[in-house]
C-alpha cells in the first residue's frame, strides 16, 4: 500500500512541478533524479532497504526545503513524500 501512496505523491509533485511557472531547472532535476532513485528502490528489495530509505528521506527533505523558498506547495507535497518514506521504516 505505501508504494501505491508513493506512486500517487510522486505523480502529483510532477504535475505541481509542471504547473508551476518559472522552476528552477536545477531543483527539477533533483527532483526527477530523486523519483528515479525512489522507483529504482521499489523494484528492487535487498538486504540494504533501510539504509537506502534513509537516504531517499535525506534527500526529499532536502530538497523540500530547497523547493519551500519559492515554490512552497511543491516543498510540502516533497516533505509528504518524506514522511511516507519515514513511515516505512526510516
Amino acid at each position: 500500500m505505501k508504494m501505491v501512496e508513493i506512486n500517487d505523491m510522486l505523480d502529483q509533485i510532477h504535475t505541481h512541478i509542471a504547473k508551476t511557472e518559472k522552476v528552477d531547472p536545477a531543483l527539477q532535476k533533483e527532483f526527477r533524479e530523486l523519483d528515479k532513485n525512489i522507483r529504482a528502490m521499489k523494484t528492487v528489495q535487498n538486504e540494504n532497504g533501510a539504509t537506502e530509505l534513509a537516504e531517499l528521506d535525506k534527500q526529499a527533505r532536502l530538497l523540500a526545503a530547497r523547493f519551500e523558498a519559492k515554490h512552497p506547495h511543491v516543498g510540502g507535497l516533497i516533505m509528504q513524500l518524506s514522511n511516507i518514506l519515514q513511515s516505512m521504516g526510516v
